[in-house]
């Protein structure tokens, strides 16, 4: 995993991309990046750059992960995981005791809805995600049909034109198989949820399992957002993931119990 290094500060940040992400996922969020901070990002195997393995599985995907971890060196360490890339920042959390302290969970799904594991129905699944993401039209409607999930100019199927598919394929069933609730139980890190008041219903029914799971874990709704609150919501998440951001945001974030 090939670390891109922002700011030079004590406080240190990994950014864990999520499906069809790349490491240039958090690039808004470092407009608002404090002097006394420092921030990493990568691709996760056969994203991105990077080159794709023999194996996209979790053993795979969390080896990169934990390299990387090992290489920032700081136990006081923050992951930022985005969306899948959440569940992902949650088992370096897991497995990687003392290689950090916190993780900020971005849009985290507690479980797979049914949307999602359709994909992995073997050739059925196939199809319907070849359907839905690697043809033009397929992005189009489905961005479309996702309106009232996001907002402005923000496009929920963008990411797709430049994916490698059965890469994405894979990612999604190993984001499937992760089962959460048997997995997280007992992390006692503090972890930040963050997710956007108009996010799919299903992150939304997740913010009482995560309460559930995890013991030292604060949630916060970010107003105005959809599934997208890097890009719709940059200054309220800045100041989740970073403290107080250096300029108060136009629509303040919530707190909400979790």
């Amino acid at each position: 995993m090939k670390l891109d290094r922002f700011g030079t500060g004590p406080r240190t940040f990994l950014g864990i991309h999520g499906w069809a992400g790349n490491r240039r996922t958090f690039r808004r969020l470092l407009a608002y990046l404090p002097s006394d901070a420092t921030f990493y990002t990568g691709d996760l195997p056969g994203c991105g750059d990077a080159p794709r393995t023999s194996r996209i599985d979790l053993d795979t995907v969390m080896s990169a992960v934990l390299d990387a971890m090992h290489r920032i060196s700081d136990p006081q360490l923050t992951l930022v995981g985005h969306c899948g890339g959440a569940l992902l920042a949650l088992e370096a959390l897991r497995v990687g005791v003392g290689l950090a302290r916190r993780a900020v969970l971005i849009e985290p799904f507690g479980y797979a809805p049914l949307y999602f594991r359709i994909f992995t129905w073997g050739d059925f699944g196939r199809y319907a995600y070849l359907t839905t993401f690697a043809n033009p039209l397929g992005r189009i409607v489905t961005n479309g049909a996702l309106v009232r999930k996001r907002t402005g100019g923000a496009n929920l199927t963008n990411a797709f034109k430049a994916v490698d598919h059965e890469t994405a394929l894979d990612y999604i069933r190993l984001y499937c198989a992760m089962r959460p609730a048997e997995r997280f139980a007992g992390i006692t890190n503090p972890v930040d949820v963050a997710y956007g008041e108009r996010t799919f219903a299903a992150v939304r029914r997740s913010i009482p399992f995560w309460r559930s799971v995890l013991p030292n874990v604060r949630c916060t709704e970010l107003q105005g957002a959809g599934h997208e609150p890097i890009r719709e919501a940059t200054e309220q998440l800045a100041a989740v993931v970073f403290g107080a951001a250096p300029d108060a945001a136009s629509a303040p974030s919530r707190e909400t119990p979790c």
